[in-house]
C-alpha cells in the first residue's frame, strides 16, 4: 500500500489520485486536506532552503464537488508571504485549464514566535476517558458497510456508531498504518477519517457530504508517534435546515490535543 506521503504528493501541477481511496463519489476528504497541506509546504520553500522555518498552523477547505480518481489538476498561488507567516491558496479543478473548482483550500504557515508565552490549553477541552488503545479491539472496516478508503486504515471504535438513532459522541482510536513518520499533512488529514457524528442520530442510511473543513494543528507533528493511533472525538454541535455542524479532536495517547477541527456537512436527502 502507498504511504500517505505518496498519496498526497503533487507532481508538476497534477495530483494522481489513486483508485481505492474514495468516499462516496469522490476522494476521501483526508487526502484532499493532506494534499493541500503538502502542496503549500512545498511552495513555501525558498530556493536555498531544504525546509521552511514556518510550520503549518491552520488549514481550511471548501469541498465543493466530488474529486474523482485519476489526474487532478492542482493550482497554487501565494496569498501573502510575510516575514513570519505565509498563506497559500490551493485549488483542485475538474480538468486542465478548466475554471470549475472542485475543492479549494487555504493553508497558513507561521514561524514560532513569542517564546516567552507558555503553551496552554483551555481546561474545558480534556481528553475523553478511554482504555489504553491496545485494549480496544481492532475493527476492520470497508465496503459495502463503510467508505472504500476505510479498508486501508486501522480503527478501534469506542462509541458513536452510525444509525443508532440517538446523538452520541464518536470516539475511536485511528491510525494510518503505512506511515514511518508523522507530519502536518497526515495529522490534519487523519482527523477526517471517521464518520460524521450526525449519522449517530439517524435510524436509516442517509448520505452526508462535507462542505467546509477548518482545522488547527496544535502540536509539533514530529512529536506524534506514527506507531500509535490517535484518539478521535467527534461531537454534533447543531443541525439546521439540513446542515450539520460538528467539532472533532485528535488526541495523542499521552494526552495532548493534536488537532482541533470544525466541519459543516450537508444532509443530502
Amino acid at each position: 500500500m502507498p504511504s500517505f506521503r505518496d498519496l498526497t504528493t503533487v507532481d508538476g501541477g497534477t495530483w494522481q489520485l489513486a483508485e481505492g481511496w474514495s468516499q462516496g463519489r469522490g476522494a476521501w476528504g483526508g487526502l484532499l486536506v493532506g494534499t493541500a497541506v503538502r502542496t503549500a509546504e512545498a511552495a513555501d520553500l525558498r530556493p536555498t532552503e531544504a525546509t521552511s522555518s514556518r510550520e503549518v498552523r491552520e488549514v481550511s477547505v471548501d469541498m465543493l464537488g466530488p474529486v474523482p480518481a485519476g489526474r487532478v489538476p492542482v493550482r497554487i498561488r501565494a496569498l501573502r508571504q510575510g516575514s513570519g507567516t505565509s498563506a497559500w491558496r490551493v485549488e483542485f479543478t475538474a480538468d486542465e485549464g478548466d475554471e470549475e473548482v472542485l475543492a479549494t483550500a487555504s493553508v497558513v504557515l507561521g514561524q514560532p514566535r513569542a517564546d516567552d508565552v507558555a503553551a496552554q490549553r483551555d481546561p474545558r477541552l480534556s481528553m475523553p476517558h478511554s482504555p489504553p488503545w491496545r485494549d480496544v479491539a481492532l475493527v476492520p472496516l470497508g465496503p459495502p458497510m463503510a467508505p472504500v478508503f476505510t479498508q486501508h486504515l486501522e480503527f478501534r471504535p469506542l462509541s458513536g456508531l452510525p444509525y443508532q438513532g440517538t446523538a452520541t459522541d464518536v470516539m475511536c482510536w485511528v491510525r494510518f498504518p503505512q506511515s514511518d513518520h508523522a507530519d502536518a499533512a497526515l495529522a490534519l488529514g487523519l482527523v477526517d477519517a471517521l464518520w460524521p457524528a450526525v449519522l449517530t442520530t439517524f435510524s436509516d442510511v442517509r448520505p452526508v457530504a462535507t462542505l467546509t473543513f477548518a482545522a488547527s494543528l496544535l502540536v509539533d507533528p514530529a512529536t506524534i508517534d506514527p506507531e500509535k493511533p490517535l484518539l478521535h472525538h467527534g461531537r454534533l454541535v447543531a443541525v439546521r435546515d439540513g446542515y450539520a455542524t460538528e467539532t472533532r479532536e485528535l488526541w495523542t495517547p499521552d494526552g495532548r490535543l493534536a488537532v482541533l477541527n470544525t466541519q459543516i456537512m450537508a444532509i443530502i436527502r
